[in-house]
């Protein structure tokens, strides 16, 4: 089967094309909850960082790590209400599995606002951007340590949604992780390994990850070596078949 050179050229372009777009980057998730939420948890309105709902965790190597955003599924027994809350890094009192809770080291906190639905009890969620999270967005997480992330001092009714009935020494492999993190622990108020109920161990649906720099057209040095060779290739092999017809 012969190709000829106006359906090769298409072709080598889309390749290329190809070949950039897999090398351009997206958001990344560090830590998320796996399964989807069936249930809440209120957070309170104390302003103590051991009044929390949260986990802990511990980064990869490859760190420093930015946190361009935090997501938080939401839901609010008022209707139409503008609720306020914190949200915290901290460290941790130690690394332990199923033990790890946060310490009074604070490292970046900020203070957010919602609007709840105009119904209530209706669960949403919220993406907390970059300028609605300054503290935080500003603060890099080092590389193999170990920190906590939670939510507390609310100023209205809002709830954290959780994903419940897991079973004791799982909810840790209940989240999803990238860049080497690890999920050490699911607390609530500063309560290690938190059980909303008999033989029920639940996570948070509390995401946060960093923003890669926006696509370009541009490939990456090896790439664009690749498609050379490609058009190259075309170029001489339409070549010599005129050379060889005249």
């Amino acid at each position: 089967m012969r190709f000829s050179k106006f359906f090769c050229l298409p072709l080598v372009t889309v390749i290329c094309g190809m070949l950039a777009s897999s090398v351009l980057g997206g958001n990344i998730t560090y830590v998320a909850p796996l399964d989807p939420a069936n249930g809440s948890s209120s957070i309170q309105s104390g302003t103590t960082y051991t009044t929390n709902l949260g986990y802990a965790f511990k980064t990869g190597s490859s760190g420093p790590f930015d946190i361009d955003w935090v997501a938080l599924e939401l839901t609010s027994g008022s209707a139409s209400t503008s609720v306020s809350f914190k949200i915290s890094i901290h460290g941790t009192d130690n690394q332990t599995a199923y033990s790890a809770v946060a310490n009074s080291s604070v490292y970046a906190s900020d203070t957010v606002t919602v609007t709840t639905p105009g119904t209530a009890n209706t669960p949403f969620t919220v993406n907390f951007t970059a300028a609605e999270i300054p503290n935080i967005a500003n603060y890099q997480l080092l590389s193999n340590t170990a920190y906590s992330m939670f939510v507390n001092s609310s100023s209205g009714s809002i709830a954290l949604r959780r994903t419940q009935g897991y079973a004791n020494g799982t909810t840790n492999d209940k989240y999803t992780v990238t860049n080497g993190f690890v999920v050490l622990d699911t607390f609530r108020n500063n309560t290690a390994n938190y059980s909303n109920s008999t033989g029920s161990y639940p996570t948070f649906q509390m995401s946060f990850g960093s923003t890669a720099s926006a696509p370009t057209a541009v490939p990456e040095p090896t790439t664009m070596g690749l498609c050379s060779l490609l058009v190259g290739g075309v170029l001489v092999r339409s070549y010599r078949r005129k050379t060889t017809r005249s």
